[in-house]
């Protein structure tokens, strides 16, 4: 049995074929055509926000910054367990990042939150990531940067990397709404596929104008620019893809946290492995499905167990490891170690994961596991 880590949900082409065939005839294939804006008010009607959809997540969160009025050399708080590409975007915006520590969830630490606000009353933005789908403690966030913003008498824009968390919600209110903004990816790995975009959803009408001008150069009309811009557009190949999985979002997360709930049983009491709780009241899209290693072997174990997995044809990878303040570009913007997120990094391994993963694949996967276990840890 072969596992791959992702299979990504993807229709059919007789599914797509009317509206592929319908750009392709006509050559209106991108700038703004009638499936991209159709794609972003049907995302918007179901977050119940403004949307803007551009061509990935790292531009959403580069165009977010800029348009919330970051400044060059303004720190940028941000939890050092993320994918790189949160650190990237803030220093395309000019802005310096400075890391958090994690909890248990994986998630930012909102007690180191509340230090780093103090240590850096030059803060510009802070970025919260919901990490593996699991939303971030909201309204703990907010609270935070609320306080600093007094402190220092002036606002301090936050935004929520939502990659992981499109579809997740927090008692009842979809992700998607909190903070100044939040940024959803739409890649291959993501609970809304569109194969390559991203979607900036804010409940800011003026700050939402903005950023759809900062998507093509800036400009508002007859080529005269007015912003700082890029192009940033989704095509209407994209849009089309996206529509087609939005209009089926609720059934593929459901999915994805049934198998997830089912895993996670099979998992933990068959082996030592564990899996982050979700808490009561929580909507988890389980982007990924992450164990974590017993902590006394972790650091010397976890290669040769994967070596032992890939062995068996079963994909994974340690996401994410290393952590972004020990990554060799940014490693001279970290100015202390966080030994919290070093430990937790040290012990994830991402298992494959996906809305149409069967049973006989987590029985497969939990044997392997088990074997594992006895041969290796």
């Amino acid at each position: 049995m072969h596992i791959p880590l992702i299979k990504p949900d993807l229709p059919r082409l007789d599914d797509i074929r009317e509206p592929l065939e319908e750009i392709l005839s006509n050559g209106r294939i991108t700038n703004f055509g009638k499936y991209m804006q159709q794609f972003e008010s049907e995302a918007g009607a179901y977050l119940g926000t403004q949307t803007a959809a551009v061509s990935s997540g790292t531009m959403g969160l580069i165009f977010t910054l800029g348009a919330l009025g970051v400044q060059p050399g303004q720190k940028i708080i941000l939890p050092s367990h993320t994918f790189m590409a949160t650190a990237q975007a803030a220093l395309y915006a000019g802005g310096i990042p400075v890391f958090t520590e994690i909890d248990d969830d994986m998630n930012m630490s909102v007690a180191d939150l509340r230090e780093q606000l103090e240590r850096h009353p030059d803060t510009g933005a802070v970025i919260a990531v919901h990490m593996y789908g699991l939303p971030a403690r909201v309204s703990e966030i907010e609270a935070a940067v609320a306080e600093a913003s007094r402190r220092i008498g002036r606002r301090i824009p936050l935004i929520f990397d939502a990659a992981h968390a499109f579809g997740s919600s927090i008692k009842g209110t979809k992700v998607g709404g909190f903070g100044d903004a939040e940024v959803f990816s739409l890649s291959v790995t993501k609970s809304l596929v569109t194969v390559e975009g991203g979607l900036i959803s804010t409940r800011n009408a003026d700050l939402i104008t903005r950023i759809r001008s900062m998507r093509n150069y800036g400009v508002l009309s007859n080529y005269n620019a007015h912003f700082p811009g890029l192009n940033g557009k989704m095509s209407e190949f994209h849009a089309i893809v996206g529509l087609y999985n939005l209009r089926r979002c609720d059934e593929l997360v459901t999915a994805r946290q049934e198998r997830a709930r089912c895993f996670r049983s099979k998992v933990e009491s068959a082996t030592k492995f564990r899996v982050t709780p979700c808490p009561e009241g929580i909507g988890h899209t389980f982007k990924d499905f992450t164990v974590f290693l017993p902590e006394q072997t972790a650091s010397e174990k976890r290669e040769p167990l994967m070596k032992f997995l890939s062995e068996r044809s079963i994909e994974t990878r340690a996401y994410f490891f290393p952590p972004v303040h020990e990554q060799a570009y940014f490693a001279k913007f970290a100015d202390r170690p966080l030994p919290r997120t070093e430990r937790l990094c040290r012990r994830v391994l991402t298992l494959p994961f996906y809305a149409t993963l069967t049973t006989e694949e987590m029985d497969y996967m939990v044997a392997a596991l088990k074997d594992a276990e006895d041969t290796i840890l």
